[in-house]
Parts: structure tokens; C-alpha cells; sequence
């Protein structure tokens, strides 16, 4: 289709979204208690988060903020900033050097239970060796956010039956880093700030990942719970701006983000990320330290490799490495005053800027990207409710776009291209094609070993992912000098030689590489028991998709429980010692090396172009009939399975929150759901208020089709 006919395809669905909303907007519902029963079945499942405590969730009282309003402290000693040009931070390095001997011990406990040939782990390792393991999860929505948990699920030792002969678990244990950008950010942050919680218990919680609702509902649904929902969070974003912070759209993003992802009340609103420092996982160690990525985004600037920078935030910093930056601020007290790092305000700093949300809203944040920040979209989408915020954000589409750090934490800082800004924007990790976080593990200070990247990019038609990820951060070294990144092929050979439908390790052979860098394991999105090749855009999931994406993604991990490859647990083994092997000068075991030579690529390059098979993958499992049986068996065992008593616990626990699944995402609802939900009350109608004509409730359904219609065509078109 050529450009011409792409605009207007998209300009009528956007015009046809627009007028249903108009219309259906005008009717309201006064008399169908179903379903505002619904809605305060709903609110009630929201205000039972504190005591939900299914499956060991734990909350904290965090204290640095009361609400999502920065608000004021003294200020700490010293300099809020640090030059990238000094290292790791001495927290991040107290961090890492204190969780060595756990990782090491985890290592030990993976290594002899896979049991590779040839091979004593303990003496391998001994009482001083450290293998730094790097887990990057990429972007992609939801898609991503439920494909890396099943990853996770797989390689944490807490899922059950994970540590049975063909698994992987473990590998979460004696990782060092946990890095997620954009839908993995909601992974990485959902995960450290519950308590570590394993994907199995935040799938038993009553709330958590919860996808059935849509978080932008339509307009016009007069629903007194809809309005207390989204009245909360226009008073937690103006209540921001009136204290003189700058807002965006993605302050919103970020509030609404957090009712799925965090177990506190009203999904934390003065919950930081910098809380993570204090929650007991990451003070005795057992987390692995986790970093969000996302990229910084000049005003008028083009967005790829060579103009954007590369920000990471930690629990202690937020900064970048790339030197048209190469500084640090400490996180705690980002929004505060300074210049050259020093509080400019007296002794007066700000905490509570850092709200978690808002931070995983960032590395999410898409609306700098015309049209989604346009008003038109903004109305087509945003629920009314929320459309009184925009006001407070001004008319600039950069700021109103962007996730907004202002003041400039950096301003003055010498040598930063940002030195004389007044803010810094924000915006989703992968929006300079680096879709996969990989710029954090690279960097030669870290000195990690290995990382697993999962890819969960969108980007062939397909979607299904085709390398490209791994190709912009290889190239990005070569125009920004930034860490050194081994070989990679085109994208075309990615997949035509099948490096797609294989865990495949990228830079092997040190001794051919000008710098030596981490292998990386990379382990891309595939159609192994579910296809899980949805549209980023898609905001609603059923707890079967969601099954269905996290076992699909324990496939991954696990290559079928070892049926799809029986060596596989082995030969991840090797891909983790295979730079201590290296360093050491030794070889690797005849076990080691025929794996190196099964999953290495050779630096092939394909001739032909991929096949439309290669493209539009067939589930794996189901096609190797062989493997099937032992895959099911295994997998209802160890996610599936492990899932129905989390199954049986969301059932207990937000029964009534699911029955309301149509209510606040009637977008999202099939005609047979709203065509059952309306056959309980075939005489309730809807009041039309401006006409004073009772209009069936069939009508409403019909709007929830319609816009349904409407938004999926406009989403896949997109």
C-alpha cells in the first residue's frame, strides 16, 4: 500500500474512532445495577490490595514521599553528581561485591544440577571466582513484560518444579544485573518493587497484571467508580504541577502503569524507585541489581543512534555513559536544585520525583511520537476524565510529550551537551531501535561475563522480531563510540539462518575481537507453544493469554523443557563459564565445544532471503509431534500447572474484579461477552440525557463493538 493510501486508511480510522466515541459518549447508564455493581466490585479489589497477600507478596510503608508530590528535604552532603569517567558508583560496587558470594554459591548449586561433563563446578570456581551474569529484557509492551516473565519463571529456583532435570532454575539467582527498557521495565520494576516476588506469586496476586482492563477505557462511560478511579489520578498529576514540577502525558501513563504493576494502595503513588534501596530483598542481596533504560530526547532532533543518549536509572543513579553526557545523579533526590551538582536552593533538596511509576512510564513513554500526542489521538483515546490535565501541560508537544526531569539535574555539568538545559526529556527506551538494554551490560566497568537478551521486538510484519535490536547497538559503537558490542549479521540473515528460532551466542571467539566483551546469548520471541506476536499497542490481555505468553516464554527458557533441544541446560551452562574458560586459556570440555559450535554464530551471512515460513512461524511445538507430550507434561508442571493454584487464588480473591473486566475496558470485551452480560437484564435500558429517549442497553454493546472494531484495525494499522 503506498504512502497516500496509508494516511487516508489512517485518517478514516482515526475519524471513525473520533464520531463513535462522540456518539456513544452521550448516553449514560442509570439503570443497570450489574454493572455498577461491577465497578464497586472493582474499586473493592483495588482498596484490597494491602491485604492481599496472596502467594507472600508483602508491602512496605515507604515514607520518603506521601503522595506522588515531590516534596522537600535537606539536602544530603556532597555533591548530588558524579562524572561517568570515575566508574560504578561505590554503592553499586558495595552492591555487586557483597552479592558475589550468593551468585557464586547459586552458580555452584546450577552448575553440579546440570551437571556437565567433565566438570567439577565448585573447584572451577573456587572460593574467588565470579562470573557476572546479565539478564536484558527487552521492549515491547505487554507482550514483552508477559514473554520475559515466563523467561524469569524459568530461570527462578522459587517456580515450581524449575529446578527439575531439562530446567533452567537458578540462573535468576546467580545473575548479577536484571535490566528491562519500556514493557521489560514493567517486568524489572514489578518484580523488585514486590518483594522479589517470583512471576508465580504476582500471577496469584488479586491485582497484579491484572490485563483484562484496558488503562486507557473510553470516554463518555458515566460510571461513578470509572470517575473516582481517574479522578485520583488528575489529582496526583495536578497536584504535581501545582507545586511547580512540569507534567506530561507521561506522568499519566505512569499512574495508570502503576495500578497493574505495584502492590500498595491507589498503586503506590508515593512509591520511588529509589525505595527499592530499602526493600529487604535488595538490602540482604538476593536481587539482582536492576537498571531501566531509556533515551534522552533533544527538541527538534532526529531519534536514532547517533543523537540520542542512553539513560539508565538505578536505584541509586540516573545518568548515561555517552559522552555527550557522561555523568551520574543520584536518584533519591532527582528534581532538585543544582548546578555542577551542587544544591543551588540553600540545603533545600527534593525527594519523591523518582515516583516508580513514573519512572517505568518513561522507559515506556511513547508520546513524543506524532500522532499519539496529538490532540486529536489524545481525544480519541484519553478518557475524558483525564483530559483537564492536559491543560496544566501547555500546548508544546516536545515537553507534553516527553517524560519531563526538570529542574536539569545536570545542569552546568561540564562537558554535557545538557549543561545549559533547563530539563531533560525522556522517552522509551527503544525508540532509537535499541530495543534490547544492552548498553548498561556492555559497559567494560561492569566487567559482565554473559548476558541473556531476550528480544521481544515487534519488527517483522509479523511480528516476530528479526535482530534489529542487536544491530543498532552494534552499529551505535562505531558512530557514538560507545562500549564495544561483538559481530553481528544483518537482519536477513537473522532470520533466514534461523538465528531467531535458536538461543545463538554472539562474540565467541575473544581472541578475534579488538575488545573484549560479554557473550551474548541472544533469545529471541517465538511461537513455541503460543503465538505471541501481538501488537505493542494491544492494552488488554485474558488470563489465558497471559498463560499462554508466560509458559510460551518458560519454552523459551527452557527449549521445551530440553525436548526441543535435550542439550540445551548444558550448553547454557557453558555460554556462562565460556569467559572464565577463556581467560584462563583452557579448553573447553568436548561437551562445551560441541555446543559452542551448535549455537555460535560463524559469521555466515545468508544469500537468499528469509522464506515466508521463517516469517510466519508455526508453533515448534506442535510441530515436532515427538516432543509434544513431554513439553505438556512438563510445562502444566511447571508453569501451567504451578499456575492453576495462582489460578484458583485470583479466582478466590478478585472474583468480583474479573467480572468487571468489560466494565472500564468495554474495548476490550468480546460481542459474546457483552452479548451474555446483557442477556441477564433483557428489559434494562439506557437513558439518552440530552434527548430524554431510553435507549436499549443492546446500544451500549453496540458502542463497545464499534469502538473495539475501530481501535484494533487503528492499532494493527499502526
Amino acid at each position: 500500500m503506498n504512502p497516500m493510501m496509508n494516511s487516508l486508511w489512517t485518517l478514516f480510522l482515526l475519524l471513525g474512532l473520533v464520531l463513535t466515541r462522540a456518539v456513544c459518549a452521550e448516553l449514560t447508564y442509570e439503570d443497570e445495577p450489574e454493572i455498577i455493581a461491577r465497578a464497586e466490585a472493582y474499586l473493592d479489589a483495588m482498596n484490597r490490595r494491602d491485604l492481599a497477600l496472596a502467594g507472600g507478596l508483602s508491602k512496605r510503608s515507604f515514607t520518603n514521599s506521601a503522595n506522588y508530590t515531590p516534596t522537600r528535604t535537606p539536602c544530603p552532603s556532597g555533591s548530588l553528581v558524579r562524572l561517568a569517567s570515575a566508574g560504578l558508583s561505590s554503592d553499586e560496587s558495595q552492591y555487586v561485591d557483597e552479592r558475589n558470594n550468593m551468585t557464586r554459591d547459586a552458580l555452584v548449586s546450577l552448575l553440579d544440577r546440570i551437571g556437565l561433563d567433565d566438570f567439577d563446578a565448585a573447584d572451577f570456581l573456587g572460593s574467588n571466582t565470579t562470573i557476572k551474569i546479565g539478564l536484558a529484557i527487552s521492549g515491547g509492551g505487554y507482550r514483552a513484560m508477559l514473554s520475559g516473565a515466563g523467561f524469569l519463571a524459568a530461570a527462578d529456583n522459587r517456580t515450581v518444579n524449575a529446578t527439575d532435570s531439562g530446567h533452567i532454575g537458578g540462573l535468576l539467582q546467580a545473575s548479577t544485573y536484571l535490566v528491562g527498557l519500556s514493557g521489560g521495565s514493567w517486568l524489572v520494576g514489578s518484580m523488585a518493587l514486590n518483594n522479589f516476588s517470583s512471576v508465580q506469586d504476582i500471577q496469584a496476586d488479586p491485582v497484579l497484571w491484572d490485563l483484562s482492563n484496558s488503562l486507557l477505557s473510553p470516554k463518555g462511560v458515566n460510571i461513578t467508580a470509572a470517575d473516582e478511579f481517574y479522578a485520583q489520578v488528575v489529582d496526583e498529576v495536578t497536584g504535581k504541577a501545582d507545586a511547580g514540577f512540569e507534567t506530561s502525558l507521561t506522568d499519566i501513563w505512569g499512574r495508570l502503569l502503576s495500578q497493574q504493576m505495584f502492590n500498595y494502595s491507589g498503586g503506590g503513588p508515593g512509591l520511588a524507585w529509589s525505595d527499592i534501596a530499602d526493600t529487604g530483598p535488595f538490602t540482604s542481596r538476593e536481587l539482582p541489581f536492576p537498571m531501566v533504560v531509556a533515551v534522552g530526547v533533544t527538541e527538534g532532533e532526529v531519534l536514532d543512534i547517533e543523537t540520542t543518549t542512553a539513560f539508565e536509572l538505578s536505584p541509586y543513579e540516573m545518568g548515561s555513559w555517552d559522552n555527550t553526557l557522561g555523568a551520574f545523579s543520584l536518584t533519591k533526590y532527582l528534581g532538585s536544585e543544582t548546578v555542577n551538582g551542587t544544591p543551588s536552593n540553600g540545603n533545600e533538596c527534593i525527594v519523591g520525583f523518582d515516583n516508580a511509576g513514573f519512572v517505568i512510564g518513561s522507559s515506556s513513554s511513547l508520546f513524543n511520537i506524532s500522532p499519539l500526542n496529538s490532540s486529536l489521538v489524545l481525544n480519541a483515546f484519553l478518557p475524558s476524565q483525564l483530559m483537564s490535565t492536559l491543560g496544566e501541560m501547555g500546548n508544546d508537544s516536545y515537553t507534553r510529550g516527553v517524560a519531563v526531569f526538570a529542574p536539569n539535574p545536570f545542569f552546568g555539568v561540564d562537558d554535557a551537551n545538557v549543561r545549559l538545559d533547563p530539563l531533560i526529556g525522556l522517552a522509551d527506551g527503544g525508540e532509537d531501535a535499541q530495543n534490547v538494554p544492552l548498553l548498561p551490560l556492555l559497559q567494560p566497568e561492569r566487567e559482565v561475563d554473559v548476558i541473556f537478551a531476550l528480544d521481544n521486538s515487534g519488527d517483522l510484519q509479523s511480528g516476530w522480531p528479526n535482530g534489529d535490536a542487536l544491530i543498532a547497538t552494534y552499529e551505535r559503537q562505531y558512530v557514538r563510540e560507545s562500549a564495544a558490542m561483538p559481530y553481528v549479521p544483518d537482519n536477513n540473515s537473522f532470520v533466514a539462518l534461523n538465528l531467531t528460532r535458536q538461543p545463538t551466542f554472539f562474540g565467541c571467539d575473544a581472541s578475534n575481537m579488538s575488545a573484549i566483551t560479554p557473550l551474548i546469548v541472544y533469545m529471541a520471541n517465538y511461537p513455541f507453544s503460543y503465538l505471541t506476536n501481538t501488537s505493542t499497542l494491544k492494552l488488554t490481555y485474558t488470563s489465558e493469554e497471559i498463560e499462554g505468553f508466560i509458559t510460551n516464554g518458560y519454552n523459551l527458557g527452557t527449549q521445551g523443557n530440553g525436548t526441543i533441544d535435550s542439550e540445551w541446560p548444558a550448553c547454557m551452562a557453558c555460554a556462562v563459564i565460556h569467559r572464565e574458560v577463556e581467560r584462563r586459556g583452557i579448553e573447553h570440555s568436548a561437551q562445551c565445544q560441541q555446543c559452542m559450535q551448535n549455537h555460535c554464530w560463524d559469521g555466515r551471512i545468508a544469500t537468499t532471503n528469509a522464506t515466508f515460513e521463517q516469517t510466519y512461524p508455526d508453533l515448534l511445538i506442535n510441530a515436532n509431534a515427538s516432543s509434544t507430550a513431554a513439553v505438556s507434561s512438563s510445562t502444566t508442571t511447571s508453569t501451567a500447572s504451578a499456575s492453576a493454584s495462582a489460578t484458583t487464588a485470583i479466582a478466590a480473591a478478585s472474583e468480583s474484579a474479573s467480572t468487571s473486566a468489560a466494565l472500564l475496558a468495554p474495548s476490550s470485551a468480546s460481542a459474546t461477552e457483552l452479548a451474555s452480560s446483557t442477556q441477564s437484564s433483557p428489559s434494562a435500558t439506557t437513558t439518552n440525557a440530552a434527548a430524554g429517549v431510553a435507549v436499549p442497553v443492546w446500544t451500549s454493546a453496540a458502542c463497545a463493538v464499534a469502538i473495539a472494531l475501530f481501535e484494533n484495525f487503528f492499532y494493527n494499522f499502526l
